[in-house]
């Protein structure tokens, strides 16, 4: 009988609700009792009362009706029941107490939810129900406290799935490094849907990208068609650059699983055209994005993320101006876009540029140059990237060594020059700048200043062989 006992309460563990019954033939009035609750004729209140009073000594019968209140949301009754069940077994009755912890629960009231749990555990110390919903109900004021709580429950049941408890409740309250810890305590063949899905999430949250495809791979091996755990072997696969695989399990998420069973939203429309992109199939990504973009939005913040993905993917077919015209959607959709944002569209210009010809080129580069004063203008701080930008543009340009770039450069050299440390990233800009500077001194045939840019360069690169052999040659014209 003690068997059957935890059994159900097993059962119930995993979300179903079983209620025992006497052996005396009463099961007739929980099922009529049942018929009431959902026919609620005129005289409900009355046939309730009967109902109640008829078996005020039959406990089984009494915590069968209040889990029906309980399932119809009428929280009197069920507490009445509640009440007399535990009058019957002298207030030691872990059933009783677990009803009105859900009573309580439901009611949001976290604190005499878990005083009934522990009046539960009180009273039957091997009741698994009452420790789970106390773990579940404390993990809000105390995870730690809680995952206590259900050590105290592998002293009572050693052989009880304690670790898959764990898990879940540290997954549900954000604890993903616990609940991956406790997970991996379980064996795969002992893991549920549910613990597939919670593992597999949690070492994706902590980009341990490869171990959660493995727990997803083994979830999958159980059922094949699972929506989610096809989503998340998707989004793993796009993070292990698998784009081949990627494509495989967004097929199936999206053409093979059972359209009741899975929405689609723009995620998932976003992830497949990732998949897409990484495997260099850019229409068939821009496809996808605009299909993403045309879903009901779950973030309006990802509309920006959209527009990304579909300039990157024109970017990869070379298609500047589509590009850079959905680049600006990005920009006018990211609220917070700052100057790194703003960057990638003087970026996208420059290589517009470099990618024409003649006239088309000039007017092209003149547009790219516009960009990076707007952003000087928009973000000071951005000023020596900028201005990096813009020299090099004039300078690609200047294939005449007239000048155009030496005032930017100039500035670049200033502003560097200005700061207490030179790293390594300054070293470089200062590289572009004076190299620049040095041949246009060279070609007005101004030797002082060239052999001043050369020093400044070898520098910056005290053993190059080359530079060496410029700032001797510099020194003798100097001369």
């Amino acid at each position: 009988m003690k068997t059957m006992k935890y059994f159900m309460m097993g059962a119930l563990l995993f979300g179903c609700s079983v209620g025992t019954m006497a052996q005396d033939g009463s099961s007739a009035d929980v099922d009529a009792l049942k018929s009431l609750i959902k026919s609620k004729p005129a005289d409900y209140s009355k046939q309730v009362k009967n109902f109640i009073n008829k078996n005020k000594k039959n406990v089984d019968n009494l915590m069968a009706f209040g889990r029906a209140f309980f399932e119809a949301e009428d929280s009197v009754n069920a507490k009445e029941c509640a009440n007399k069940a535990l009058s019957l077994k002298k207030n030691e009755y872990a059933p009783a107490y677990i009803l009105l912890g859900d009573l309580a629960s439901m009611s949001n009231n976290g604190g005499e939810a878990a005083k009934n749990y522990e009046m539960a555990i009180y009273a039957d110390p091997k009741n698994p129900e009452a420790y789970r919903k106390y773990a579940i109900v404390y993990s809000r004021v105390s995870p730690e406290g809680a995952v206590a709580k259900l050590e105290e429950l592998r002293n009572e049941l050693p052989n009880y799935p304690v670790d898959r408890l764990i898990g879940h409740i540290s997954y549900s309250q954000q604890r993903y490094a616990s609940a991956i810890e406790a997970y991996s305590k379980v064996a795969v063949s002992d893991l549920t849907r549910m613990d597939f899905i919670e593992y597999a999430r949690a070492l994706q949250l902590a980009r341990k990208f490869d171990e959660s495809q493995r727990i997803v791979q083994a979830g999958l091996s159980k059922e094949p068609l699972n929506a989610t755990l096809n989503r998340f072997a998707l989004m793993n696969c796009n993070d292990l650059k698998k784009f081949d695989e990627s494509l495989k399990y967004a097929e199936v998420l999206f053409t093979k699983v059972d359209k009741d069973s899975v929405n689609l939203s723009d995620l998932d429309y976003m992830n497949y055209a990732k998949a897409f992109y990484g495997n260099n199939q850019f229409e068939e990504a821009i496809a996808k994005y605009k299909e993403a973009l045309a879903q009901p939005a779950e973030d309006k913040s990802m509309h920006a993320d959209l527009y990304k993905g579909i300039s990157d993917s024109y970017k990869g077919m070379k298609d500047y101006p589509n590009a850079i015209e959905s680049y600006q959607s990005f920009l006018n959709a990211k609220a917070d876009a700052d100057a790194t944002d703003h960057a990638g569209l003087g970026l996208l210009q420059n290589s517009y540029a470099r990618s024409l010809e003649g006239d088309a080129r000039v007017e092209a580069f003149d547009k790219a140059d516009q960009m990076w004063a707007d952003m000087i203008a928009k973000f000071p701080d951005a000023e020596e990237y900028a201005l990096l930008q813009r020299g090099n543009l004039k300078a690609q340009m200047d294939t005449e060594l007239k000048g155009t770039a030496k005032a930017f450069y100039e500035r670049l050299i200033e502003l560097i020059k200005a700061h207490e440390t030179i790293d390594d990233t300054d070293k470089g800009r200062l590289f572009n700048a004076y190299s620049y500077l040095m041949r246009y001194n060279v070609k007005q045939k101004n030797s002082a200043a060239a052999l001043s840019n050369a020093e400044s360069l070898l520098e910056l690169q005290p053993e190059d062989a080359e530079i060496k052999k410029v700032v001797e040659t510099l020194r003798k014209a100097a001369k």
